[in-house]
């Protein structure tokens, strides 16, 4: 293989290897973000305290609604059983009754609105469930892609570097040196071919001497661009 050649591939490995490094940090950052399951299971917590609450809520209510109801029987029962006689102590029965029966009448209320906000907040600590379910599910598929993904990727970026290894022997050193020099100055595509009289990369027409050099395989650069010249 002439070095123009081993020079053209080399190029060619080089630039796969870039677009593999590329991809494989793309995936690493994509299997490193959890952010969208981390979102779902903060809403999906939120939500279940909330419904926990909302229920505790009703739940304290529905007690003091008993416990206020057996306190009105209880007061109801003496105030007409007949057992309390005296004037100022029934007016205070009586009194206490009427108390009662509004408190009932507000905690009847509250456990309405309680009712309500529980079932609301069972509600979306279902849907919040189910969106967590859906997330993780899509993460564990994009997780398994991803990583098999990531795992050719490796298995050829490691067969390239074998054979670029191979292929770089057969470059003489000082073209090799100046293709590393080149490359960072040239978007790291530092050969170009000569196609007829232009190169391949710029454009330009090259000059006749450089033309020369191309075609007899000697060290060349583009009267543009200052890539490396192969024919």
């Amino acid at each position: 293989m002439p070095w123009t050649d081993a020079l053209l591939r080399f190029q060619e490995i080089d630039l796969e290897l870039q677009q593999i490094n590329r991809r494989l940090t793309e995936i690493a950052a994509r299997l490193h973000d959890e952010s969208e399951l981390s979102q779902a299971r903060q809403r999906a917590e939120q939500t279940a305290q909330q419904a926990r609450t909302a229920g505790k809520t009703q739940k304290d209510i529905e007690f003091e609604l008993q416990r206020v109801q057996a306190d009105l029987q209880q007061t109801e029962q003496r105030l007409y059983n007949g057992s309390v006689t005296n004037p100022r102590q029934l007016e205070d029965l009586q009194a206490k009754s009427q108390s009662l029966r509004r408190r009932i009448a507000k905690l009847e209320d509250d456990l309405l609105e309680a009712m309500v906000a529980r079932e609301e907040a069972d509600t979306d600590a279902e849907a919040a469930a189910t969106h967590l379910q859906e997330v993780s599910a899509r993460r564990a598929t994009l997780c398994q892609a991803l990583t098999a993904e990531r795992d050719t990727l490796q298995t050829r970026e490691q067969g390239l570097h074998q054979e670029a290894q191979h292929v770089q022997e057969r470059i003489p050193p000082n073209i090799l040196d100046t293709y590393h020099y080149l490359r960072s100055r040239t978007g790291g595509i530092p050969v170009a071919r000569l196609n007829g009289e232009i190169c391949g990369m710029c454009g330009v027409e090259v000059l006749k001497p450089t033309q020369r050099k191309v075609k007899n395989g000697e060290e060349a650069y583009c009267d543009g661009c200052r890539r490396l010249l192969v024919a």
